[in-house]
C-alpha cells in the first residue's frame, strides 16, 4: 500500500538560527509510516537560511524543496509560493507553518491526524500567545471584522499553523488574488463559505527560535516602529479583503488569481 504523501509548506525570512531544530522536531514528530516532503520558500534571507536547510538535508527521514525567491516579497507571497509548490509534490495533504518556529512539532502531527480523520481542513488557534500586544489585539479585531464582513465565526483566521486536503486547497486557491498579504485569511473564508469540513484545534504557542529581530514578517519586538508597520500592513490588507469580499459576491475568481 502506498504511504500518504504530506507536503509542509513553510515561508521562511531571516531563520538561520531556528529552522533548523524547528524541521528537525517536525521531522520527528510526523508519523514514520507518511511520505513527508518539507517545502521551503526563502524570502530572500541574508542570514544564511539557506544554507542551513541545505546542511541538514541529509538528517531529514522526510525530502526536503528549497526555493528561494529572487527579491523580498513580503510574507504572503512566500506562503502562496510554498502552498503551489506544496501541490506540485502531488501530496494527499499539505500542512503549513512559518519558518520561525513559534509552534511545537507535535501539533503539526496533530493537525495531520485530523485531516486523516475526515477534516477537509484543520486551523489552529493560538490560545496562550508570545506575542507584542499590538499583534494579539488585531487578532482580536480581525474575528469580530471577519464574522461581520464575511459571515464566517472564526478564533483565529489568520493562525498560520494549518492543513488541508490538497484537493480542496488546490481548488481555493483558484480564488486567491497574486501577491496577495493575506492569503491564509482568504483560506479560512474560502473553506467556510464553500462548507468544507474544518476543524479549529487548539495550539501551543512559544516565543520565536533565534535571536534574529527580524523574522518571517515582523519580528516579535515591542517597538513602536514594528507596531507602526503592522498597522500599515493592516490597513492594506483591509482594502485587500474589501475586494475580495466584491469578488465574492460577484461568484468569480478575481482576474489576478494566483493560481488558474
Amino acid at each position: 500500500m502506498t504511504a500518504t504523501k504530506v507536503a509542509v509548506a513553510i515561508p521562511a525570512y531571516q531563520e538561520g538560527e531556528g529552522i533548523v531544530d524547528f524541521l528537525l522536531e517536525i521531522d520527528e514528530a510526523l508519523p514514520p509510516t507518511r511520505d513527508v516532503v518539507f517545502v521551503v520558500v526563502d524570502d530572500c534571507s541574508t542570514d544564511g537560511t539557506v544554507e542551513a536547510l541545505e546542511g541538514i538535508r541529509h538528517k531529514l527521514r522526510g525530502g526536503l524543496v528549497v526555493a528561494r525567491t529572487p527579491t523580498n516579497r513580503g510574507h504572503g507571497p512566500a506562503m502562496l509560493e510554498a502552498y503551489h509548490l506544496a501541490l506540485e509534490e502531488h501530496p494527499t495533504y499539505v500542512l503549513a507553518v512559518d519558518g520561525d518556529g513559534q509552534f511545537l512539532g507535535s501539533d503539526l502531527r496533530r493537525v495531520l491526524l485530523l485531516l486523516e480523520d475526515g477534516g477537509d481542513g484543520v486551523c489552529g488557534v493560538r490560545r496562550f500567545r508570545y506575542d507584542p500586544w499590538f499583534r494579539m489585539l488585531m487578532t482580536r479585531a480581525l474575528r469580530v471584522y471577519v464574522s461581520s464582513s464575511f459571515g464566517v465565526p472564526t478564533r483565529d483566521a489568520n493562525c498560520p499553523l494549518r492543513g488541508y486536503r490538497a484537493s480542496l486547497l488546490d481548488e481555493l486557491l483558484r480564488w486567491i488574488p497574486e501577491e496577495t498579504l493575506i492569503p491564509n485569511l482568504f483560506l479560512t473564508i474560502l473553506a467556510a463559505r464553500r462548507g468544507a469540513t474544518l476543524v479549529e484545534v487548539d495550539v501551543n504557542h512559544r516565543v520565536r527560535r533565534g535571536t534574529e529581530p527580524a523574522g518571517t514578517m515582523f519580528g516579535g519586538g515591542n517597538s513602536w516602529r514594528t507596531a507602526r508597520r503592522l498597522t500599515q500592513f493592516s490597513w492594506t490588507a483591509f482594502g485587500e479583503s474589501r475586494q475580495f469580499r466584491r469578488d465574492l459576491n460577484r461568484g468569480r475568481p478575481p482576474a489576478n488569481a494566483a493560481r488558474s
